[in-house]
């Protein structure tokens, strides 16, 4: 069977203007006859994930809030998709922060707690004396022995800083104590001097008038006892003895032997000296004199111009 085309143009021309005329109905008539659709004509749950094309649910179509932690992939939020300032310290785990999230040098002095570093968090020697407010570090701070002589500068030690007694022997420079450093009468010294003259016939030692002092010890000392005197005897052949008591001991030397003091006659008189000590003198107030004896017993022993001096040294 035969197709007849030119039968068949006036049909398919008559179809091709209806079609036309119907879109043209469609595009410019039917939008106020029928308005699109809306919400309202949609079934809910209609709209299935595969009606939906790739990327064609933007920001403004999700309501404030709508997106869950559900529906966020696991690391996909970067450091780009964080407002500043948007994490909290509620957000942070406790202890999630290590070191190397904290940049360098971006820890202020009021991000840290008072009293939070403690000894354990400090390198050794990092702390600097410019790290130390002066006048902070106290006795308890020190451990006992830790500060050597270059630590103490020069002239630093005053003496308020120098306990009683502290000062020893090896501590003393040789010939480092001069005179102007003792103290008056730091070491004990009496004398006396008298010019009237005195006589005696005495053979047994008896006290020389006025040729005696006191002298106070304040400690064990070494008693150095110096007498001189102008002194004389009348007759020929004789002689005048000379002795020193501290107290009731008599002093060296020999222990309490009489001294020879002279045998000169009054013409040949003239001054005379014997130097006398007793060592070990215990601390206390003691009375220091001369004796004096005349050998024969038949003459006159004289004195005039008497000295006596007592030092004492530490014994």
């Amino acid at each position: 069977m035969s197709f007849d085309f030119k039968k068949a143009l006036p049909i398919i021309l008559i179809t091709w203007i209806l079609g036309l005329a119907t879109t043209i109905a469609l595009v410019y008539v039917s939008p106020s006859i029928f308005p699109p659709l809306g919400a309202a004509n949609i079934e809910d749950e209609a709209i299935t994930s595969t009606k939906i094309a790739d990327e064609a649910i933007i920001a403004v179509k999700l309501d404030d809030g709508s997106v869950t932690s559900a529906k966020i992939v696991d690391g996909t939020i970067t450091a780009q998709d964080l407002m500043d300032g948007s994490i909290l310290s509620i957000k942070i785990a406790d202890g999630a922060i290590n070191s190397n999230k904290i940049a360098n040098n971006s820890i202020t002095a009021d991000k840290v707690a008072d009293g939070a570093i403690v000894t354990v968090k400090l390198s050794d020697n990092v702390v600097t004396s410019a790290k130390i407010v002066d006048g902070t570090i106290m006795a308890e701070d020190i451990s006992d022995g830790s500060i050597v002589s270059v630590k103490v500068a020069n002239g630093a030690i005053t003496t308020n800083k120098i306990a009683d007694n502290a000062i020893t022997t090896p501590k003393i420079n040789d010939n480092a104590v001069t005179n102007s450093k003792l103290a008056p009468n730091a070491i004990p010294y009496r004398s006396m001097y008298n010019t009237t003259l005195v006589s005696t016939t005495s053979t047994s030692f008896v006290d020389i008038p006025e040729t005696s002092l006191e002298i106070t010890l304040a400690r064990r000392s070494n008693l150095i006892i110096m007498f001189n005197a102008e002194a004389w005897v009348d007759g020929a052949g004789d002689s005048l003895f000379v002795r020193a008591l501290v107290d009731s001991t008599v002093a060296n030397p020999n222990g309490g032997s009489q001294i020879l003091f002279t045998t000169a006659g009054e013409s040949q008189h003239g001054s005379y000296a014997v130097n006398f000590y007793l060592e070990n003198v215990e601390a206390g107030t003691y009375t220091v004199k001369i004796q004096w004896s005349e050998m024969l017993g038949a003459n006159n022993a004289h004195m005039a111009d008497r000295t006596l001096n007592v030092i004492a040294l530490p014994a």
